[in-house]
């Protein structure tokens, strides 16, 4: 669900005006502002039509970080896969994201958003098409984090492009729709796991070091919505607010005509528009790369200066605990469903001293037999062919379903009891249901505390990046929702690493590190500071 949480990260990021602490109004005379030009471009089909290509672009944000999890069960005998491969295999996307997201913002600023996607969702595509061929673990663990390298270049373009041909107005309904298609995505994937990956399809290629069969087969499947997204771009132009900013006030004025034509079905130039204000990023004249480098520090200082560092450091370690909790369990869920499943189908011809074992026991990972840590660093056991039962998609298909569900009910509870009591009520019952995991015992309770953990923690990473708009001023906010971003990746990193190193240990080690940093989260949650006033703006950006 962590991709839920990037919907409400965008919502305290369109209200800046060029790159300004302070708001401006354009004149309705002379030429016109960038917000006044879009908004005589109207909403119509061209925005329509954006929509239908976002659709293959939200699918592939999923699909590359969640879609491995699914393949882990099948794919463990074929590669040989520990559990600690596993978990290296569910962090790796999230580790190759971390990697590039400052070098994936200045290729996008520099070079534009419509290339940066096109070649972006091409070479996505092609990544995960290649990840099936992977015939040993280390090689599809490389393939996964390249995945992961490649893939928030085109997402950060597609959020700004967004943001960049709709008006204030329509923003808001626009991301709205993108969050939609996300819920759609997460609820697909399991679908189509569930549709291919029981099949017996066994391809031999070559002289037989590669064989395709269906978790190969589901790979090469999820690459297809990223060159649908890449075929879909190519059919759009450039941003208008990009030319703005580059000085191409010509080229962007030809946008501006070419939406509203599509928008309104009149000719392009009866669109009222005739001029339009030039329009400056924040960028050194510089060639030096000193130069650069000290303008670009001197406009986040203030961000790392007090008052602004104390908040920035309790928002990020709230953010770490929220996907270190959300990310860990929703991408092991379809590994511990398999490995509950497998026990169950043997649990008639076995005598047990009570009458309905625990989600631990079923998980054989009891204490007293628990291999050694080096066994699952290193060595893979004697390996049966896992047979996958539909109950493990189904169970998917329900988490990501009330995760839906949970964002619905949160988006009213906000208003009627605040922000802050709403995610510190979200992690302490994230908290309660994690711990409770351990002692559960009916199948349907286990999948209701998984299903309301992962809704829980996601709603409240979500809403975090609305405390950052209340916390810093518009010039700083950018920058702010982009670092606890990057924090809470590390989290789903560090949380998919140490949760098969703590789960070969004790079965409660992992769920007892997921409650407790979710328990902490609340209480941080609790001590950040009033909202973000007008009267103390100057202090903060000094």
């Amino acid at each position: 669900m962590m991709v839920f949480k990037r919907i409400f990260d965008l919502f305290s990021m369109f209200r800046y005006n060029r790159f300004r602490c302070e708001d401006e109004k354009s004149e309705e005379s002379g030429p016109a502002d960038f917000e006044r030009a879009i908004i005589n471009s109207g909403y119509g089909r061209f925005n329509y039509l954006l929509l239908l290509a976002v659709l293959p672009a939200s699918f592939s944000s999923i699909f590359s970080s969640s879609a491995i999890s699914y393949v882990l069960p099948s794919a463990e005998c074929d590669l040989g896969l520990t559990m600690f491969d596993k978990g290296l295999l569910n962090s790796m996307t999230f580790a190759g994201m971390i990697c590039t997201s400052f070098f994936w913002g200045f290729m996008t600023d520099t070079f534009g958003r419509k290339k940066i996607m096109f070649y972006g969702y091409m070479f996505t595509g092609v990544m995960s098409l290649v990840t099936c061929f992977s015939h040993t673990a280390w090689l599809l663990i490389l393939f996964k984090f390249f995945d992961g390298v490649i893939i928030s270049g085109p997402y950060a373009a597609l959020m700004s492009y967004l943001a960049e041909v709709h008006n204030d107005t329509q923003r808001a309904r626009t991301y709205m729709w993108l969050g939609v298609f996300f819920s759609l995505g997460n609820i697909s994937l399991p679908c189509i796991a569930w549709l291919i990956i029981p099949q017996k399809w066994i391809i031999n290629l070559g002289s037989g070091d590669v064989e395709i069969n269906s978790w190969r087969v589901f790979l090469a499947i999820c690459s297809l919505p990223e060159f649908l997204a890449c075929m879909a771009i190519f059919a759009f132009p450039e941003s208008p607010r990009f030319l703005l900013l580059k000085g191409k006030t010509d080229e962007a004025l030809e946008v501006f005509k070419k939406i509203y034509s599509m928008n309104t079905g009149k000719d392009p130039d009866t669109y009222p528009i005739k001029d339009l204000e030039e329009e400056y990023s924040v960028e050194c004249s510089s060639d030096d790369i000193r130069d650069k480098l000290r303008a670009c520090w001197q406009q986040i200082k203030p961000l790392f200066l007090p008052p602004n560092i104390f908040k920035l450091i309790v928002i990020s370690l709230i953010q770490l605990g929220a996907t270190i909790g959300s990310n860990s369990i929703r991408l092991w869920m379809p590994q511990l469903f398999t490995m509950m499943e497998n026990f169950k189908s043997n649990y008639t011809t076995q005598e047990y001293s009570s009458s309905q074992p625990r989600f631990c026991y079923m998980l054989g990972q009891q204490q007293s037999n628990s291999s050694s840590l080096s066994e699952t660093l290193n060595v893979a056991h004697a390996c049966i062919p896992v047979e996958l039962n539909s109950k493990v998609f189904i169970n998917s298909i329900v988490i990501a379903t009330t995760g839906v569900v949970g964002y619905t009910l949160a988006g009213s509870l906000i208003t009627v009891i605040g922000k802050k009591k709403l995610i510190a009520s979200c992690f302490m019952v994230a908290a309660s249901c994690c711990t409770s995991l351990y002692w559960a015992e009916n199948s349907n309770s286990i999948l209701g505390l998984c299903s309301v953990f992962v809704a829980m923690s996601s709603i409240g990473g979500a809403c975090v990046v609305n405390i950052v708009a209340d916390n810093f001023p518009t010039c700083l906010r950018t920058m702010a929702i982009s670092f606890s971003m990057m924090i809470g990746r590390i989290g789903a990193v560090t949380g998919n690493l140490l949760f098969p190193v703590l789960f070969n240990l004790t079965c409660l080690g992992p769920f007892f590190m997921i409650a407790s940093v979710s328990l902490v989260s609340a209480l941080l949650v609790i001590i950040l500071p009033k909202k973000y006033s007008q009267k103390n703006k100057s202090k903060q950006i000094a």
